[in-house]
C-alpha cells in the first residue's frame, strides 16, 4: 500500500500537467459527486476496469517482456508504450486519440513501476484506480 500511495503522489501531478498540456483534460473542477459516491467509483473502476488491465499490461504483458529482456526501465517503458497504444482508440475524442494514447502510456510507465517495485498487480491497479478517479472526479 505505501509503494501505490507513493507511485500515486509521485504520478498525479505530472499526469495532471501533461493531460492539461496536451488538452486531454479540462481544467480543474470541484467535485459535483458525495463522498461517499467517489468511494463506490473508485471501487467500481477498480475492479471493472484497473484490475482487469493492470493483469493484462502488467502481470503478464510486463512480466513476459522482464523475462524476455531482464527487469530494467526499457522493459517497464515497453510494457507503457504498449498500454499506451491500447488507448489509441477510446473516448473521450475521436480514434486515434493520441492525447489519451500519450497520458496512458505515462500512466502505464508508473504503473509498471509501481508493479516492479511491489511485485503486486494490486498495487498498480490501486493506483490505476487512484488515478482514473481522480480523472472522473476533479476533471
Amino acid at each position: 500500500l505505501a509503494i501505490a500511495c507513493a507511485g500515486f503522489l509521485i504520478a498525479a501531478p505530472v499526469l495532471v500537467l501533461v493531460g492539461l498540456a496536451v488538452g486531454f483534460i479540462p481544467p480543474f473542477h470541484a467535485p459535483s459527486m458525495a463522498p461517499s459516491r467517489v468511494a463506490w467509483t473508485f471501487l467500481l473502476i477498480l475492479a471493472a476496469t484497473a484490475l482487469p488491465e493492470e493483469i493484462l499490461f502488467r502481470s503478464l504483458i510486463q512480466n513476459w517482456i522482464t523475462r524476455k529482456f531482464g527487469a530494467s526501465s526499457r522493459t517497464i517503458a515497453a510494457s507503457a508504450l504498449i498500454f499506451g497504444l491500447s488507448h489509441l482508440n477510446n473516448a473521450p475524442g475521436t480514434p486515434p486519440n493520441w492525447r489519451y494514447a500519450i497520458v496512458a502510456t505515462i500512466a502505464g510507465y508508473a504503473f509498471g513501476q509501481v508493479f516492479q517495485r511491489s511485485s503486486s498487480v494490486v498495487s498498480s491497479a490501486i493506483v490505476h484506480a487512484l488515478v482514473n478517479t481522480v480523472k472522473k472526479t476533479y476533471f
